[in-house]
C-alpha cells in the first residue's frame, strides 16, 4: 500500500507541476476517488492536497499570482500611441498661428468576467482633458519634468447581461451609441447609465441602445436661495438601429439617434445660461436627430470598401439662434458627414484610406462633445479630412491624418475650445502621424 501511495503521489506532483494552477487546483476529485477506493485515507489526500498547492507556488511563477475566486476571466490589454501633430489656424484678417508638438498616450485596460452575467471595465489614462488623453513633450514646465505626467482614471464601470440580448452598464463608460466624428470625439466616456439591446433574426440585427448621463453636477441643490438654486444637468440618448447583411460581403446599416439635454437651469453651474460669443459652451436649446449609417461592400479583385456618412439636425436650432444673438443663421441648424474607404487594416502589411467631407452649423450639435482634432473642436466649420492606416506588425501601426477647413459663415464665430487660440477661424490646417501600438 505504501508503495502505491508514493507512486501515486509522485504522479499528482509531476502532473500539477506540468499543468499549472488548474491541476492544483481541480485534483479534489481525483483524491477524493483515492480516499474513496482506500487507497488513501483522509487525512494522507489532505496532506497531499496542501503539497500540490505549496509546490505549485514554489516552483512556479503564476502560482504566486492568486485570483479571486468570484474571477471567471481577466483581461489586461491597452495601447500606446506616438504622435507628431502641426496644427495652423488663420484669422479673419489673415494672420496665421501655427503649432507643431511631439505627444504620446497610455492607455491601460483592465476587463474582467464575475460569473456568467456581471463585468467590469477599468481603463488608466495619461491625459486629463475629456476629449483627449495625450500629453506633450517638454512641455512641463523644464526639461523633461513629469509635472503633466500624471495618471486619471479614462473609464471604471459595473456591468449586468441579464441575458444573451441585453447589457445595462454603470460608471464612466464606453460610448454606447453607434456615432461619428462629426457628433461625438473618440475620447468621451460618458458617466452615467447605459442599457443596450442586440438581436440578431437571420441576415438582420437588430440593436437599441440608451443612454442617461450626468452632464454636470450641480452643488448645492434645490437650495433655498434662488440666486444659488442649482439642478443636476443630464444628457439623454435614445438609438434604434438595424444591420442587415445582403450577402457573404456586403451589408448596410442605419441608426437613427435622439439627444436631449435636461435641466439647463440659468442658475445650474457649468453650462448653463443661453448660448452667446461670451458663453460657448451652455447646452440650451439642444434637441439632435442624428442618423449615421454605412455601407459596406466587396467588389471583385479588390480590398474591402465602406461608404459612410452621417446626418444631425438640432430641431430646437432656431432658438438657440435667436438666443445667441442672430437670428438670421437659423439655417446654421444641420451638421453632415459623408465619406468613403478603401481597405481595412487588421493584419501585418494591410492599409486602408479614408476621405471624408464634414459640415457643421453653428447651432447644429454641442460644441463641448465634437472631436477635438477635426477642425479644432470648433462648430461652423466644413472641410475635408484624409486618413490612412499601415500595419507594420499585427498589433503596431503607423497612422496617418490631415484636415483642411475653412468657417461656415465668417460673420459668426466659429464656437469651440480648440487648441488654436483664435476665437474665429477663418482658416485651419492638421496634421498627424501616429504609431500606434496595441497590446
Amino acid at each position: 500500500m505504501a508503495k502505491l501511495f508514493s507512486k501515486c503521489l509522485a504522479l499528482l506532483c509531476g502532473v500539477a507541476l506540468t499543468a499549472g494552477a488548474a491541476f492544483a487546483q481541480d485534483s479534489g476529485p481525483l483524491l477524493d476517488l483515492l480516499v474513496k477506493k482506500g487507497i488513501v485515507t483522509d487525512q494522507e489526500a489532505e496532506q497531499l492536497r496542501a503539497e500540490l498547492v505549496k509546490d505549485f507556488a514554489a516552483n512556479t511563477s503564476a502560482g504566486k499570482l492568486n485570483l479571486s475566486s468570484s474571477l471567471t476571466e481577466l483581461r489586461v490589454s491597452g495601447d500606446v500611441r506616438l504622435r507628431y501633430e502641426y496644427r495652423e489656424g488663420e484669422t479673419l484678417a489673415g494672420d496665421n498661428v501655427e503649432r507643431g508638438r511631439l505627444r504620446y498616450r497610455l492607455r491601460p485596460t483592465i476587463t474582467g468576467q464575475l460569473g456568467s452575467d456581471w463585468f467590469f471595465g477599468f481603463r488608466l489614462e495619461n491625459g486629463s482633458g475629456a476629449r483627449s488623453s495625450n500629453v506633450t513633450l517638454s512641455d512641463q514646465g523644464g526639461p523633461w519634468a513629469k509635472t503633466n505626467d500624471t495618471v486619471y482614471i479614462g473609464q471604471v464601470y459595473l456591468g449586468y447581461r441579464p441575458n444573451a440580448d441585453w447589457t445595462i452598464t454603470g460608471g464612466r463608460i464606453p460610448n454606447p451609441f453607434v456615432n461619428t466624428l462629426l457628433v461625438w470625439d473618440g475620447d468621451i466616456n460618458p458617466e452615467g447609465f447605459a442599457e443596450q439591446f442586440k438581436k440578431t433574426s437571420g441576415s438582420t440585427t437588430y440593436f437599441a441602445n440608451f443612454g442617461q448621463f450626468l452632464y454636470d453636477s450641480a452643488n448645492p441643490q434645490n437650495n433655498t436661495a434662488p440666486t444659488i438654486d442649482r439642478q443636476d444637468q443630464y444628457m439623454l440618448g435614445w438609438q434604434g438601429g438595424v444591420t442587415v447583411k445582403l450577402n457573404e460581403t456586403d451589408s448596410v446599416q442605419f441608426a437613427p439617434t435622439l439627444y436631449n439635454y435636461v435641466n439647463n437651469k440659468r442658475t445650474s453651474k457649468n453650462f448653463a445660461g443661453a448660448f452667446t460669443p461670451a458663453n460657448l459652451t451652455a447646452i440650451n436649446n439642444l434637441f439632435v436627430a442624428d442618423l449615421p449609417f454605412e455601407y459596406n461592400f466587396v467588389l471583385p479583385g479588390m480590398a474591402p470598401s465602406r461608404v459612410f456618412g452621417d446626418i444631425a439636425y438640432n430641431f430646437d436650432g432656431t432658438q438657440r439662434a435667436k438666443k445667441f444673438g442672430r437670428p438670421d443663421l437659423d439655417n446654421q441648424v444641420y451638421a453632415w458627414q459623408a465619406g468613403y474607404q478603401y481597405g481595412k487594416a487588421k493584419l501585418k502589411g494591410e492599409w486602408d484610406a479614408k476621405l471624408y467631407y464634414q459640415a457643421t452649423g453653428l447651432f447644429a450639435l454641442d460644441p463641448n462633445l465634437v472631436d477635438s482634432d477635426i477642425f479644432d473642436s470648433r462648430t461652423n466649420m466644413n472641410g475635408v479630412v484624409f486618413t490612412t492606416n499601415y500595419m507594420l506588425t499585427d498589433a503596431v501601426t503607423f497612422s496617418l491624418t490631415y484636415a483642411n477647413g475653412a468657417a461656415k459663415n465668417k460673420t459668426a464665430v466659429t464656437a469651440g475650445s480648440g487648441d488654436i487660440g483664435i476665437a474665429t477661424l477663418n482658416k485651419f490646417n492638421l496634421l498627424q502621424f501616429d504609431v500606434v501600438a496595441k497590446f
